[in-house]
């Protein structure tokens, strides 16, 4: 529920499944905030910040990452059949994403 489980109201929800080694995500956002919650499998979360890289395991539906705007993220299937489900608080927007690394590096400052 919005503001009980999840601190935003939900405008959009979408899943990603994925087989044993494939990556995914790999971008970051201006505005939107995301919940990550892994529904089935298991799913690594590398987010990166500009200056400090840290590693989040989820496997299971009961917690989920929450990541800010500006926040790299790339989510690496650790197992087979793996599904991400994603809450965001924006609808798709493509011009809120950030793809390209260097550009990235630059809006982070570092």
């Amino acid at each position: 529920e919005s503001g009980r489980h999840v601190p935003f109201d939900i405008r959009r929800i979408f899943t990603v499944s994925a087989m044993a080694g494939d990556i995914r995500g790999n971008h970051a956002h201006r505005q939107c905030s995301q919940l990550l919650v892994c529904t089935t499998g298991e799913i690594r979360v590398v987010c990166d910040d500009g200056f400090e890289l840290t590693q989040h395991l989820l496997d299971g539906a009961d917690c989920g990452l929450l990541i800010p705007p500006g926040i790299w993220a790339r989510e690496d299937y650790l197992t087979d059949g793996a599904v991400l489900m994603v809450l965001c608080d924006r609808i798709y927007e493509e011009g809120d994403y950030i793809r390209d690394y260097d550009e990235f590096k630059t809006v982070a400052g570092s």
